[in-house]
């Protein structure tokens, strides 16, 4: 089966809400690789694996988020960093494991309940490498800035990174280290005219390393958005306008929301120069992690950013 896209809009403190839909900012289109839910539906039939001594019979997706839970619980520090994640991906994987209990020795397995169980676990295998992508990003950061120099060094003979290895380059920060900065006009999803030939850039090193994804991260200074943004932001956002939330969470929630938009602007752009959409991963970081003092004008400038990681890509079995 195709590689998986990890592409998920992530609350740090408050829940799962979808939307952003302030910031207009398109997702990264979907998987190609099945047309129709015809050939959908026959996939997943496919993904059913019974054992030649009998027993309960294993669905390919729920396999593959049972693994990728495991590693993320055995990831060290994701719960220090990212256990939001971690602990949604849990009930995900266990919603799935019970729908698939309900069906799994049916002589006849409805289509619609095969399609909700491979739902549920791709969702938890998605959360559980989002967790994954987070603590190894938080975990190499001290090591990457340590190796700043040395890559700045190495950036000035190839801009576009070519003198690294793809061994070289799994868990590189290679925005900003290697191939440039990203950053958005204030307030928005939208890239500084600065920032295009990053992209660009950014593309030709993934095409280059055909063994690698890319996990954009987004950012936000912590200026406090006008009570009109503030506002139509909410009312965007059906779930959080269902909510109790106080000013101070719906102003936390507002930069989630911009960081979010601001990382899948990114990958909807990688997507535009060619990359395939199943190597790019995108998720929000809010506020945190500032690299300049958000008290100057300038300072809140940088930190309105993106970062991206290389990663290793993991095939699904099915």
């Amino acid at each position: 089966m195709n590689r998986l896209i990890v592409i998920c809009s992530l609350g740090v403190a408050l829940p799962l809400f979808s939307g952003c839909a302030a910031f207009e900012s398109n997702p990264v289109p979907p998987s190609p690789s099945l047309t129709g839910i015809e050939a959908q539906n026959a996939a997943w039939r496919d993904a059913i694996h019974r054992g030649p001594h009998g027993g309960l019979p294993t669905f390919g997706p729920l396999a593959d988020a049972e693994d990728a839970v495991e590693a993320a619980a055995a990831q060290p520090r994701v719960k220090q960093f990212d256990s939001q994640s971690l602990t949604e991906a849990k009930q995900a994987l266990n919603q799935a494991k019970s729908d698939w209990r309900a069906i799994a020795n049916k002589e006849k397995r409805s289509d619609d309940a095969l399609a909700n169980v491979a739902d549920e676990a791709h969702r938890a295998q998605r959360l559980a490498e989002i967790a994954q992508y987070t603590a190894q990003r938080e975990i190499g950061l001290k090591k990457l800035n340590r190796l700043q120099s040395r890559q700045q060094s190495m950036m000035a003979s190839s801009p576009s990174g070519g003198n690294f290895s793809t061994r070289d380059l799994i868990g590189k920060r290679v925005v900003p280290e290697v191939v440039g900065s990203l950053h958005f006009q204030s307030g928005t999803a939208r890239l500084t005219e600065a920032s295009h030939p990053v992209i660009e850039r950014l593309a030709q090193l993934v095409e280059a390393h055909h063994e690698l994804g890319v996990a954009i991260f987004g950012f936000t200074d912590n200026s406090e958005p006008s009570a009109e943004r503030l506002e139509a932001f909410v009312n965007a956002n059906p779930k959080l306008k269902q909510q109790d939330l106080s000013h101070e969470q719906k102003v936390e929630a507002y930069h989630q929301g911009l960081s979010s938009a601001r990382a899948r602007d990114v990958a909807q752009l990688l997507v535009q120069a060619g990359v395939d959409p199943h190597r790019i991963g995108a998720r929000g970081l809010g506020a945190t992690h500032p690299i300049a003092s958000n008290a100057s004008a300038a300072g809140r400038r940088k930190n309105e950013r993106a970062e991206a990681i290389m990663v290793p890509l993991k095939s699904q079995g099915g």
